[in-house]
């Protein structure tokens, strides 16, 4: 296991499944847990496959927790559909969503994320009054089990799945996401902040303080390149956290000023990094995650 670092990281370091793509849950626990992570995100899914009994097991005997988890809406046996998933589809998630959210709740998974479609097929007006009656049915339920919804805004507009293209905007920034969630009228659901996309909406601090006390869920973090236009990147271009050109002192600034302390998940997509061999991606995802702030520690 990697040595922790002396001088504590602001947030506490998480792994996103995603950043080590097609590994099994026992293998990725194992992996994140011998890097030296004490928290990681799931795939509510691949934890019910599993079995709530075994995963409970494997954190127990990882040393680690669950952050958070994505799928309250499932797309298949890994994957989260997007908030504005087809009619007839969400219709079929919210008949199953009691099961879904009884596993989170006995994981001790305190969050459930969530991506609101940057683009959709139906008019920006309808797009978003669907939106808030989807955000206020999904965290309104949620509460129940001691679940709270992260929204995450998807501010990149190259390179999307076609689940979240479409002809017409709906929203992209963490400003929109914000007023959303607030016009939803529930008090269970905040904004997840991802650094990657709020470095194309222009990397504004004064996006994440005007969230406010509370108003941060979840933050999942990666770099973006030293070359090119925001409006250009592209969810594979992420790289480590402390190798890119982001400002990660004003990002941890800014979220520390409406009170967030929770976890920092490194979410990769980028496909020549996924293609590293599995324990070199851990590590210096750990290393990236706790050395970031400081650009002195950030990973090599």
């Amino acid at each position: 296991m990697i040595a922790r670092p002396e001088t504590a990281a602001p947030f506490r370091p998480c792994l996103n499944p995603a950043t080590l793509a097609g590994v099994r849950l026992p293998d990725f626990l194992s992996l994140a847990a011998a890097a030296g992570f004490e928290a990681v995100e799931l795939s509510i899914q691949q934890a019910q496959h599993l079995g709530t009994a075994p995963v409970r097991d494997l954190l127990a005997e990882h040393g680690l927790t669950v952050a958070a988890a994505s799928g309250i809406l499932p797309a298949g046996p890994v994957l989260p559909a997007p908030l504005l998933v087809d009619t007839a589809g969400y219709a079929e998630h919210l008949q199953t969503l009691p099961e879904r959210l009884k596993t989170f709740a006995a994981l001790g998974c305190p969050v459930a994320t969530t991506v609101l479609n940057p683009f959709s097929a139906l008019d920006q007006g309808d797009a978003l009054a669907l939106a808030r009656r989807r955000i206020a049915q999904l965290a309104n339920t949620a509460a129940d089990y001691g679940v709270r919804l992260a929204v995450e805004a998807v501010s990149v507009v190259d390179g999307l799945p076609p689940e979240l293209e479409g002809p017409h905007p709906v929203a992209a920034t963490l400003p929109a996401v914000a007023e959303l969630v607030h016009e939803s009228g529930t008090e269970n659901a905040a904004v997840l902040v991802d650094s990657f996309h709020w470095a194309v909406a222009g990397a504004d601090p004064g996006h994440i303080t005007a969230l406010g006390t509370g108003g941060v869920g979840h933050v999942q973090i990666a770099d973006i390149p030293h070359t090119g236009t925001p409006r250009g990147w592209t969810d594979g271009l992420r790289l480590f956290p402390g190798d890119g050109a982001l400002n990660w002192p004003a990002f941890a600034d800014a979220l520390t000023r409406v009170g967030y302390a929770g976890t920092a998940s490194v979410e990769l997509f980028n496909p020549i990094l996924r293609a590293l061999p599995q324990d070199e991606i851990t590590a210096r995802s750990y290393r990236a995650a706790t050395g970031c702030w400081n650009p002195e520690e950030a990973s090599p």
